[in-house]
């Protein structure tokens, strides 16, 4: 289940320490954030860490959070933070960059991918993907995290200002760089209409 769908009374039981609402919620949304924090750092044990992180920070700190309907928005902005701060730890300990994320059709991301597909079409989309996801490791974790947000998750340029703790215009610059930078890398899989489709 989603974030967004999460139900509100739901939320109200854990906030008033009920366990086996925060059980039911644990259920309820721990493939949607796994896939989100997958889709931020494109590594599954990092993903696994990184969620695991952020529901001891949902459980330890529910109880503040005033209004039920918010949840989405506060448990989105709990994980980018917790993204951020894995981020900052593992740069003290390895050299590697983490990547960011591109602007394709749902059906085209890892995350988002529906259906069942014949096997030539899943062999197609599975070399997109290494494709996209060799552009998007070159890519700066900022642009990355910004294009994802509002892109994959539609979050509008003040969420994902908030979330970041940055400005409108700064959100607005990471994505078009982002974007900008992925079109350059992924020119040759850019077919005339913009999307992108594996050369004959």
């Amino acid at each position: 289940m989603a974030l967004s769908d999460v139900p509100a009374d739901l939320v109200e039981r854990c906030r008033q320490g009920e366990a086996s609402a925060f059980d039911e919620l644990f259920t309820m949304i721990h493939d949607d954030l796994f896939r989100w924090s997958f889709s931020l750092v494109r590594d599954e044990e990092d993903a696994q860490e990184i969620m695991q992180d952020c529901f001891v920070r949902i459980f330890r700190h529910i109880n503040r959070l005033q209004d039920p309907k918010k949840f989405a928005q506060w448990a989105s902005r709990l994980l980018v933070n917790q993204t951020n701060t894995f981020r900052v730890k593992k740069r003290k300990n390895q050299t590697e960059e983490l990547e960011e994320g591109y602007d394709v059709k749902d059906e085209a991301l890892p995350l988002a991918a529906r259906g069942n597909p014949n096997p030539r079409t899943a062999a197609a989309q599975k070399e997109i993907l290494d494709h996209v996801n060799t552009a998007i490791r070159e890519l700066p974790p900022r642009q990355r995290t910004a294009v994802m947000l509002f892109d994959v998750k539609n979050q509008s340029i003040k969420q994902i200002a908030e979330q970041l703790g940055t400005s409108e215009g700064a959100v607005k610059f990471n994505i078009f760089q982002g974007r900008r930078k992925l079109r350059l890398l992924l020119e040759k899989y850019i077919d005339e209409d913009g999307n992108l489709s594996i050369p004959d």
